[in-house]
């Protein structure tokens, strides 16, 4: 009975240490979970990349990219334009 209990203390450790330390390795860019919460999220392609991760990865770059995304219209276009502190050209 002892040696359940050691054995699943022992994998609750191993598995915690396993979270913090790909959660270390893994960084993501809060920028980038922010503009990709901002793009539709429908994954279409119709800008070129196979899905927003992509797009927003890219963005990053280079801020006029988001102008490619098709569905990207309206109110949502304009938080992302407020949120790369691009100026509407009219």
């Amino acid at each position: 009975m002892i040696g359940i209990f050691i054995l699943t203390a022992l994998a609750f450790v191993l598995s915690f240490v396993l979270v913090v330390v790909d959660a270390r390795l893994n960084k993501v860019d809060g920028r980038l979970r922010e503009i990709e919460s901002l793009l539709p999220g429908y994954n279409c392609g119709s800008c070129g990349f196979s899905w927003c991760r992509a797009m927003s990865e890219e963005i990053l770059k280079n801020k006029d990219i988001y102008i490619k995304c098709r569905p990207l219209r309206g109110k949502a276009k304009k938080e992302m334009e407020d949120y790369l502190g691009i100026e509407e050209v009219k």
